[in-house]
């Protein structure tokens, strides 16, 4: 009998960005299920580039199986990649790209077994062959869920961010 997968842990604050971020409710179908997120992972050149024991961290699995359908969330001024689209370079997990295709987010290829791994920046877009990575300071959870957040704030809110150091 196969293992049982582990209780969700990052699903429900994923889930809940559809209703707090685009006012309707969130529906199986703006997720993935277990078996397409599985069947799109990486193959070939990009598994090879992974490794054998590749896993994908918890949190990221999480965030497809919640919004791997919605399009509304994941490609706005940045573009989640698709699980099929994941890439290694330079010992990261690439996932996610600014709509000017000129910064990277990855997960370090050593950490994916990490539940939660930390998110780094590469300073140049995938297709560059060369980029300096940077620390993000935060989680993949957190670093999505801010991101999002950040994207549809309102830029006619009081808090500007300044409060927050943020600046755009």
């Amino acid at each position: 009998m196969p293992a049982k997968p582990p209780a969700p842990v990052y699903l429900p604050a994923f889930q809940q960005l559809v209703p707090d971020l685009l006012g309707e409710p969130w529906a199986a179908d703006d997720g993935l299920s277990p078996r397409e997120i599985e069947e799109r992972l990486p193959s070939a050149p990009a598994a090879e580039q992974l490794g054998d024991a590749f896993v994908l961290p918890a949190a990221l699995r999480e965030f497809y199986l919640a919004l791997g359908n919605c399009g509304d969330l994941l490609e706005t001024a940045h573009y989640f990649w698709d699980p099929d689209d994941l890439e290694a370079r330079d010992g990261y997990l690439m996932f996610l790209e600014d709509e000017d295709e000129t910064v990277v987010w990855g997960l370090p290829v050593a950490n994916l077994t990490l539940p939660d791994p930390l998110v780094w920046r590469r300073s140049a877009g995938a297709e560059a062959e060369e980029g300096a990575w940077e620390d993000e300071g935060g989680t993949f959870s957190e670093f999505v869920l801010d991101l999002l957040a950040w994207t549809f704030e309102d830029p006619g809110d009081e808090d500007d961010g300044a409060e927050r150091g943020v600046t755009r």
